[in-house]
């Protein structure tokens, strides 16, 4: 008898959710490549197995977190893409499943919550498919705050101890949207405090408190033991992203296509779900002190702050899942309604889900416009298993690669790229935003930073107040690792070295359309004592 209840609807309800939140995320990873992007956490992954720690030897302005977990999973079910991607995929399987379990909590149908889950689960990770640092930030703190409603309705003291643990590995994906949802929690709170006894309320603040400690103790000794710098970290992951995001706000741009027309679906669900909140306030079905109304404050800011964050972060759009979120605290609302409106409102949401569900699926995990693929004949794409086995299972196709021949080209490259370099046996740094081949040469090769633009994004350039810092950390990088040759892949512009190291350091060894070899020698920066190894 146990064994029919296994597979009673209770059940099987959840774990096909978390499989299906899994396999969509897997199948839209496997769908062509951003280089920049899609292998940002690749290298580092494996690089971390090899001893690298972000701060001390690689510049890192966001994602560490990421590459620890990455690390962790390559430990456990070996280096490959598809271990890669599952990286994703387990946070949208986890997230999916915490609020269909949260909805299910607030008396919502089993059906309905599956419905809207499901529907989440097509609209959160599968835009990047792969690791990304605004993804798992977002994510993260999502998972935060859905536990943090599940706190306040159970006041369940293991619940209060997870927030500030999933905070801080959100904070430790990327700063914001972070920061901001710390925010909406501090906010909420105190409308919590206000319908609390004092009793209540200090144990909340003891549990809250002691597990901020116990996170940030953890962090700082965990740096501390791997020798990375504190000095370092500061420097790296809070100075000088916050004299980006100074800029990026001063450039900031409002209009209406901006602020509204790129998110007019999320207005609706919106819309909605303010009008039922609003009506039973007035009503007096709920009150300010109610748990309705602390969620309705938390989707309020939700929107307002990842408007904002994608506004000012400049990249493709990708809170879409935020109509189904929304739809499905709306319908948590419309039990109080009366049948006339509660008939209209019930399948117009469902409605509006259905439609943005499928569009945005089309768009993003099938088209993958978040990964700037336009106009792109997937049917071009081969599998990437003839570059390495490693790669079994994605479909290798990027952005400005129009026919089958472009893509056996760039194949055939980077293949030609991976035995020319596999003869060196130095030890060595590739520059390039391919960033695969300490994995496929299986040994390390020092690349300073995740990605390699020239905007001032990933590191200081000229002109920067940090640009003496990170130029220090490059001559200590290159003298601790005893670095010999440095190769420059045709996606990279050799300014990303140069510009930062005399030019009397290197010796130009090779260069041609394929890439460029420097050899380092005796210099002012770099004065080494005997043979270099």
């Amino acid at each position: 008898m146990k064994s029919f209840k296994f597979f009673s609807q209770e059940n099987l309800l959840p774990i096909f959710l978390f499989i299906f939140a899994i396999a969509i995320n897997q199948f839209s990873g496997n769908r062509g490549v951003f280089p920049a992007d899609s292998f940002s956490h690749f290298d580092i992954g494996f690089r971390i197995l090899l001893g690298d720690h972000p701060f001390k030897d690689y510049w890192a302005v966001s994602g560490p977190f990421i590459d620890y977990i990455q690390g962790f999973i390559f430990y456990i079910l070996g280096v490959n893409w598809q271990t890669y991607i599952l990286n994703a995929s387990l946070l949208n399987g986890i997230l999916t499943l915490t609020i269909y379990y949260l909805l299910v909590d607030l008396n919502l149908e089993k059906k309905i919550s599956f419905f809207y889950a499901i529907c989440f689960a097509i609209l959160a990770y599968p835009s990047s498919g792969t690791p990304f640092v605004d993804h798992h930030s977002t994510f993260l703190s999502l998972l935060a705050l859905v536990i943090f409603i599940k706190a306040m309705k159970k006041e369940n003291s293991i619940l209060w101890l997870l927030i500030p643990t999933l905070m801080t590995f959100s904070f430790l994906s990327k700063q914001v949207p972070a920061t901001y949802i710390l925010i909406i929690i501090i906010i909420v709170l105190l409308f919590h405090f206000f319908s609390n006894s004092k009793k209540k309320n200090l144990k909340i603040i003891t549990l809250l408190f002691f597990s901020s400690i116990l996170t940030t103790l953890f962090i700082f000794l965990f740096l501390k033991l791997n020798s990375v710098s504190i000095h370092n970290f500061f420097d790296q992951y809070i100075s000088y992203p916050r004299n980006i995001g100074e800029k990026r706000f001063s450039n900031l741009n409002i209009d209406l296509k901006n602020i509204f027309l790129n998110f007019k679906f999320i207005y609706l669900s919106l819309i909605i779900f303010t009008f039922l909140i609003i009506k039973n306030i007035l009503k007096k079905k709920i009150n300010f002190k109610s748990l309705d109304f602390k969620i309705f404050l938390i989707i309020f800011f939700l929107f307002i702050f990842l408007v904002q964050h994608t506004i000012l972060t400049k990249n493709q759009i990708f809170i879409f899942f935020l109509i189904p979120f929304i739809s499905a605290f709306a319908h948590v609302q419309i039990s109080k309604e009366n049948k006339k409106i509660k008939f209209f409102l019930t399948y117009f949401l469902l409605v509006l889900c259905i439609f943005t569900s499928v569009k945005y699926h089309l768009r993003f995990n099938i088209d993958r416009k978040f990964h700037e693929f336009r106009n792109i004949n997937f049917s071009n794409s081969i599998d990437a298993k003839i570059l390495s086995k490693k790669f079994q299972g994605l479909n290798w196709i990027t952005p400005d690669k129009k026919t089958r021949n472009n893509v056996k080209e760039e194949l055939d490259y980077l293949k030609k790229m991976h035995q020319f370099i596999k003869q060196d046996k130095s030890n060595k740094i590739v520059l390039t935003n391919y960033s695969f081949f300490s994995i496929l040469l299986e040994e390390n090769t020092y690349g300073f930073t995740r990605w390699y633009p020239q905007d001032g994004s990933a590191f200081p350039i000229r002109g920067n107040i940090f640009y003496k810092n990170y130029q220090q950390f490059l001559k200590d990088l290159i003298l601790e690792k005893k670095i010999k040759n440095v190769y420059i892949l045709r996606d990279v512009n050799e300014s990303v070295i140069l510009d930062y190291i005399q030019v009397n350091c290197f010796k130009k060894v090779l260069k041609n359309e394929h890439l460029i070899k420097y050899e380092i020698i005796n210099c002012k920066d770099f004065v080494f004592s005997g043979k270099k190894n």
